[in-house]
This record gives structure tokens, sequence and C-alpha cells, in this order.
């Protein structure tokens, strides 16, 4: 049986599927570069099982909440579990005026809490992807903590501990669609 999630291996995503495998020894992980190309592939997956954190949200902007409504037909919710993000960070980039900070989408949020109303956040498809984003041109980033290089010109503003709830779907046959 195969568990699909969100990659790569370092994402909190492919850490809650290793740690789900520990007691669920039936099934393989295959990783995905974003949820979005799960959901898109759903028709083609029919039989596998889906892993996503109950605070995903789209690039879009659609909730876990909506999307569990909008894929009845197509997503059976049959278990759930709490495990720990990894720890997570709001980061400075020391001499920086860029104005940008990258998150993903769900934490996107929080970053907007916690910075002066003129930096622009921009969403990334994991927290792996913010951390590269923001080395590369970033002032501000919302990432877990364990990416982030040890740099003198990197300050940690504020670090923040989540446990999160896990969801586990079954993915449905789709009308029209076989296996």
């Amino acid at each position: 049986m195969i568990l699909h999630t969100l990659g790569p291996a370092a994402t909190d995503s492919a850490h809650a599927a290793a740690a789900y495998l520990n007691t669920h020894p039936q099934f393989t992980v295959q990783l995905h570069p974003s949820f979005t190309a799960i959901y898109d592939q759903l028709n083609h997956l029919a039989g596998d099982y889906l892993l996503i954190p109950a605070a995903y949200q789209s690039p879009t902007g659609l909730s876990w909440g909506q999307l569990h409504y909008r894929s009845l037909n197509q997503l059976q919710l049959v278990d759930g579990f709490v495990f720990e993000l990894a720890p997570m960070a709001v980061a400075h980039y020391q001499g920086r005026t860029t104005k940008l900070a990258y998150s993903h989408p769900a934490t996107a949020d929080l970053l907007r809490q916690l910075l002066p109303p003129e930096i622009q956040i921009k969403a990334c498809s994991s927290k792996v992807v913010a951390a590269n984003q923001f080395l590369l041109n970033g002032e501000y980033v919302l990432t877990s903590q364990n990416l982030l290089p040890a740099d003198p010109e990197i300050t940690i503003l504020k670090a923040i501990h989540t446990p999160m709830l896990w969801s586990v779907y079954q993915i449905l046959p789709t009308k029209g669609h076989s296996q």
C-alpha cells in the first residue's frame, strides 16, 4: 500500500509519514513536489492513501477543511494522529532590505502577524523551498529551524514548537475511472 505525501525527505510530511510507518509497516511512502500535485492525480491513485496535515492550505487559499468537503467523493478519512512539526523559526537576514519574506501558505498568516506590514510574503510549496528562497534573496522567513544554516547574518527572531494533527485518507475510485 502506498502513502502519498509532500516531499522532499526533509519535510515535516515525510517525517510524519516515517513515524506513521512505525505502527503501519504495510505502507511504503511516495513523496511528491506538492500536495496540489497529489490532488491533481487522485483519479490515478485510487486504492492508495494520502497523508496531509490539518493545517494545510493550498496555494489558492483552500484550507484542509475546504479540501476535505470538496473531495468527499474521492477521499475517505480513515485515520489521524498527532505528530509534532520540526521546530520552526522566524528568521531575519541581517543587512538585506529586499522586503521579501517566504513561508508555506499554512504559516503565512502567522508570519504576517510578526512582520511589519510593508514586507511582502511569498508562498512556497514547502518550508524547504521557503528556506532556500530566503537564502537566495529573502529578508525574512518562517521555516523549520534545522533548514537554516549557522550564519552570523541570520538572526532567529522567534522559535515556534507546534504539534500537528495529521490526516490519513484512502483515495477512492471515481466514477468513470478504474485502476
